[in-house]
């Protein structure tokens, strides 16, 4: 995917997206209406090297996804780590953005705080910031403590969120946005039960759910993704 002249501050989420649901959907919405981005991407995962294998394929993950964007035709679909073999390192999805944004474009990469815990074992999660900065959306919930060394991290970086945009990367920042207190593992727990009329997804991915008998069965409700 090319970055015209006119894309120089731009946002990336990533994620299973097994299923996507509105949690993911509002909050990068959200993002790229407060931080005025030119386009906010949604990156799906082929392998999380944290997470075990997939129960739902890559192409209905893949189509889910798409069927999501037609109600928020604000956000973009980036396929770089479905289109590359091997574990989906994000720092070299990262690195490749760059690459291609150029040196002077503002990029913004997009968590929920409730990664923060499990940061450090992320592939050379220290240089994330070496390519972009890192924006952390506050979830519902109670997580464990943050390893010190993601704090020490996170401490030396941090700038008020309305600061970022003078720096193409290398800070990180809180933002506070419309939050739905609902994971993927849960609503695949719920779809499992029966329960196909769940509001935390679009109704044209619910449609093709059904349409297709997904997390019908206990492997792809429990799969830890």
């Amino acid at each position: 995917m090319g970055i015209s002249a006119a894309n120089r501050h731009l946002g990336i989420m990533g994620g299973s997206f097994n299923p996507v649901h509105y949690g993911h959907l509002r909050v990068a919405s959200d993002v790229k209406r407060t931080l005025a981005l030119h386009s906010m991407r949604m990156m799906p995962a082929a392998k999380s090297p944290l997470k075990a294998e997939h129960a739902v394929s890559v192409s209905h993950r893949l189509a889910m996804l798409d069927l999501a964007l037609t109600e928020f035709p604000e956000l973009e679909l980036d396929t770089r780590e479905l289109d590359r073999e091997g574990p989906s390192y994000t720092i070299d999805s990262l690195q490749a953005l760059r690459q291609e944004a150029g040196d002077d474009a503002t990029i913004y990469f997009v968590i929920g705080d409730d990664l923060l815990p499990t940061l450090n074992r992320w592939s050379r999660w220290q240089a994330l910031t070496d390519y972009a900065h890192l924006i952390v959306a506050s979830r519902p919930g109670t997580f464990i403590d943050i390893p010190s060394e993601v704090t020490a991290w996170w401490h030396d970086r941090e700038i008020a969120l309305a600061d970022l945009s003078s720096t193409p990367s290398g800070r990180v920042s809180r933002l506070e946005c419309s939050l739905v207190d609902v994971s993927s593992s849960e609503i695949r727990q719920l779809l499992n039960a029966g329960d196909r009329e769940t509001g935390m997804i679009p109704h044209p991915v619910m449609e093709y759910i059904k349409r297709h008998k997904l997390y019908e069965n206990s492997s792809q409700a429990e799969a830890v993704l």
